[in-house]
């Protein structure tokens, strides 16, 4: 099959250049502010999606009665003093490079809810924000990075990996622009990034283009591959105005390839991450932002997979902790051996925490049985290193119960203007929306955690 040589955006469209990308790439390179100076090289969200315990993690309570600190026990860290939960011992002894913070808050214990604040930087929702995706949702933080500054060189401006996150087929709100419109949202990749040959080709479609007229996308991009030639041709065609051309440069850019390409990696690099969903995602997210794609989003885990309303216990120490323990600290290791640790700021966290009490259940939540916790938004902890943290450092405080803050707290909004700031995006920056309204890109206060 060859593709016609037309100079029009349909034959474009047709031949899967926009549809690789999304279908307004070219508009967001249009829209964006020249001249900013991104400080930093990129933030990588390690997302566990359905909220860890941090009672067994991150904020353990050796001395609180038995229902409340559970079974697990505890281990030093390399912080004299520190102590996290007994199934972290890799974490646990890379402490003094990252900053523990103890003290985050929302106000929701509903996962869609609370994932919507988190991924958009807010403290409370908008009224019309419901529990499945819609242009009505405000914007994930990578949308507006994408809204606000120009993307990077051959790359696309987030990336969102390796999958999506649903519940009985309805699509979380916030992992899309929302009302600044599909132009702006972030890729996802969706797959097993320990199968051989995970990548660009499992680009889900962006709105409103149909699967079947685009074929196969991996015989599509074998075909790019080959007609690059043709396709640089195409770009050069008066029709084509100088954003559009960038537009195709990114789609057939070798950097962008290559940044995909897991299989560049030293085997060895890869086993110490580990093999796995949580470890090889992780190892992609470092090699995008390392070649400049400036926020990467990794799921660490399946829609809702820490949500331990039952065998809390055992799915923590025997499923999910260890390779957990294993990718997050064999990040740490990467970017200090590549000497990033100063360029890519690296957040570590869930929606919300678990309830205090096992087996106790609250009002919105599901539920919990005798040996798991339920849903619970009063508190819960989250790792940060890197880019603009400090090193060696426990932030704020949750009671002797774990239940609230015992000390000054934050917000998701806080924690979004820490992202932004740190991609060179003020959090005061005013932008409108896809129908003319203009909108604040975010009222937190970052969290002061130094660096």
């Amino acid at each position: 099959m060859r593709f016609p040589l037309l100079c029009s955006r349909r034959v474009v469209l047709r031949a899967g250049a926009l549809g690789w990308l999304g279908l307004g790439l070219a508009d967001v390179l249009a829209a964006a502010p020249a001249g900013q100076r991104r400080p930093r090289r990129g933030v990588i969200l390690a997302f566990c999606p359905g909220a860890p315990s941090h009672l067994e993690t991150l904020d353990p309570k050796p001395d609180a009665p038995a229902e409340i600190r559970g079974s697990f026990g505890t281990i030093a860290t390399a912080l004299p003093g520190v102590r996290l939960g007994e199934h972290l011992p890799q974490l646990a002894g890379r402490l003094d490079r990252v900053t523990l913070v103890r003290s985050m808050t929302t106000t929701s214990p509903v996962h869609e809810l609370a994932v919507h604040r988190l991924f958009t930087g807010v403290t409370e929702t908008p009224a019309n924000t419901g529990v499945a995706a819609s242009r009505r949702d405000r914007p994930h933080l990578g949308a507006l990075v994408a809204a606000t500054r120009p993307a990077p060189p051959g790359l696309p401006s987030a990336v969102v990996l390796p999958t999506r996150l649903t519940f009985e087929g309805a699509v979380f709100p916030g992992q899309n622009a929302g009302f600044l419109g599909a132009r702006y949202d972030p890729w996802h990749l969706v797959g097993d990034p320990t199968v051989p040959g995970f990548g660009p080709a499992s680009l889900t479609l962006p709105e409103g283009l149909d699967l079947a007229r685009l074929r196969r996308r991996t015989t599509l991009l074998a075909h790019i591959d080959a007609q690059r030639r043709t396709l640089d041709q195409l770009a050069a065609c008066a029709v084509l105005d100088a954003q559009r051309r960038e537009a195709l440069a990114i789609l057939t850019s070798s950097a962008c390839r290559k940044a995909f390409d897991l299989e560049r990696e030293r085997p060895q690099l890869r086993d110490h991450y580990g093999r796995t969903l949580m470890g090889q995602g992780l190892l992609l997210a470092r090699r995008l932002v390392e070649a400049g794609v400036p926020l990467v989003q990794v799921n660490l885990g399946e829609s809702n997979i820490w949500d331990t309303h039952s065998d809390n216990f055992t799915r923590l120490k025997n499923y999910l902790l260890p390779p957990f323990d294993r990718a997050v600290s064999a990040l740490i290791d990467d970017l200090t051996e590549r000497g990033l640790l100063d360029e890519v700021l690296v957040i570590v966290t869930g929606e919300f925490g678990r309830t205090p009490r096992i087996g106790m259940p609250i009002k919105g939540g599901a539920g919990a049985t005798s040996t798991g916790r339920d849903h619970w938004p009063g508190v819960f902890s989250l790792l940060a290193f890197g880019a603009g943290v400090a090193r060696g450092q426990v932030l704020g405080a949750s009671d002797k119960h774990a239940a609230h803050p015992a000390s000054a707290s934050y917000t998701p909004a806080d924690l979004g203007a820490n992202v932004l700031h740190v991609l060179g995006v003020k959090p005061d920056t005013e932008i409108r929306d896809m129908f003319g309204q203009p909108f604040r890109v975010n009222t937190g206060v970052p969290i002061p955690w130094g660096g």
